[in-house]
């Protein structure tokens, strides 16, 4: 029978799981309708994120994208972008979570479907790879589904991390459900405060 004893490994996504922050959140003067422009032009379009999380696409075509309806000369729209992901907010319960995890000798990576952004600008700038073992960003891989994406964590990892003796952090229903589906531990974050309450219960 599994048990949370067993536990050697804890796995965490980053959207809005350890940081539910968005990214490009700094505006231009010289373009007050920057964050609609990027909504519509980018986000809202599934098959254009799919080709940079996978890295089809890179920030600089997405910024080629934006300076066309942003009225931007192409560098500036870069450097905005980079600026506005410099800085961003974490949800403490999580970070905290991970930090005290990795103190305790468990190991940690992070697993992300992302943009070259975030392997780019977002990690060195927040130096994630000083807070977990392994991060494995999809864009970086040219893959976007996480059942191929965590076994390159846990091998990675090495020391037999699997599993069967991992916990994933993420947000949503998918990705904790085919997580235990391979015979790992989940849990589906919603917000810190649920977070802290489940921690609270002692599972860990």
């Amino acid at each position: 029978m599994q048990t949370y004893e067993s536990i050697k490994c804890i796995v965490f996504d980053f959207g809005f799981t350890l940081s539910s922050d968005l990214y490009f959140k700094i505006s231009p003067p010289e373009c007050p309708e920057w964050h609609d422009i990027i909504q519509e032009h980018v986000f809202a379009n599934r098959h254009i994120c799919r080709m940079w999380m996978t890295n089809a696409l890179s920030l600089r075509d997405i910024a080629a994208i934006v300076s066309d309806h942003a009225n931007m000369d192409l560098s500036a729209v870069v450097k905005t972008m980079e600026l506005g992901c410099r800085d961003l907010n974490f949800n403490e319960a999580v970070l905290n979570f991970a930090l005290a995890q990795r103190s305790q000798g468990r190991r940690t990576a992070l697993v992300t479907a992302n943009m070259d952004v975030f392997s780019d600008v977002v990690v060195p700038a927040h130096k994630l790879d000083e807070k977990f073992d392994v991060i494995i960003n999809s864009s970086d891989y040219g893959e976007i589904d996480k059942r191929i994406l965590w076994p390159i964590a846990f091998k990675a990892l090495g020391d037999g991390i699997h599993y069967e003796n991992s916990l994933l952090i993420e947000d949503g229903s998918k990705e904790p459900e085919l997580f235990r589906g391979c015979g790992g531990f989940a849990y589906q974050y919603t917000n810190d405060e649920s977070f802290s309450r489940w921690l609270d219960d002692g599972v860990l």
